[in-house]
């Protein structure tokens, strides 16, 4: 038998993770070399624990799964990642693979088609489950026509967005991100500008609509 599969589990509920665990660590061929509950924490251990397959939820604190997807895609092209997601719509499916995700399936999935996905994706194939299959080419197929403002957005806009969506006062958007003050002043006019929001209410509406946070945030 090969080396066994090393996986990261990304999820911000604990008994989801603990859940996972025991699934995958109860397999010979895998292994689970870390868990995180943010997407900053997944950032942070890849360096250290390099997984093959991180298996990614999408609504994380702080940063959300399809930034983290993008930003660890961007530095380690070689690390897959999974996307596993309460949300079972075409558009999600299709943000986490425009991300660098390399396949996606919902959290009601079976063991046995998770099991299945890690193995595909860790091979470098893709993998859609069925239960999203068609929902996400339709969301494809309007791509072209119905372009995404959050596309927009850069990289520091998009992280700037989640957190004040998720109630943090500007001070500290900007420790958390490094910044100073006025430079998230900046970033954050340059959001509404974009979203054509008039108020932080209004961005925080447009984050909960496009899964930047979850409406319990």
């Amino acid at each position: 038998m090969g080396s066994k599969i090393r996986i990261m589990l990304a999820d911000d509920h604990e008994v989801m993770r603990s859940a996972l665990r025991s699934l995958l660590d109860s397999r010979d061929d895998l292994v689970v070399v870390a868990e995180a509950g943010t997407g900053r924490e997944v950032l942070s251990q890849i360096e250290d624990t390099m997984p093959d397959v991180v298996v990614m939820d999408i609504n994380m604190p702080e940063l959300n799964g399809i930034e983290t997807t993008r930003q660890l895609c961007a530095s380690y092209p070689q690390v897959r990642v999974l996307g596993l997601s309460i949300h079972a719509n075409g558009r999600m499916v299709s943000e986490m693979l425009n991300a660098g995700a390399s396949g996606y399936v919902p959290k009601n999935c079976a063991a046995s088609e998770l099991l299945e996905a890690i193995h595909l994706v860790r091979a470098g194939k893709m993998y859609i489950s069925p239960e999203v299959l068609g929902d996400f080419v339709v969301s494809r197929s309007r791509e072209g026509s119905q372009e995404n403002a959050f596309a927009a957005l850069t990289e520091r806009e998009r992280e700037v967005l989640q957190l004040l969506a998720e109630g943090f006062p500007t001070k500290e958007v900007a420790e958390k991100l490094s910044l100073g003050v006025p430079t998230v002043h900046t970033h954050r006019q340059h959001l509404m500008q974009k979203l054509n929001a008039r108020s932080v209410a209004d961005l925080v509406r447009y984050a909960i609509r496009e899964g930047i946070v979850s409406s319990d945030t």
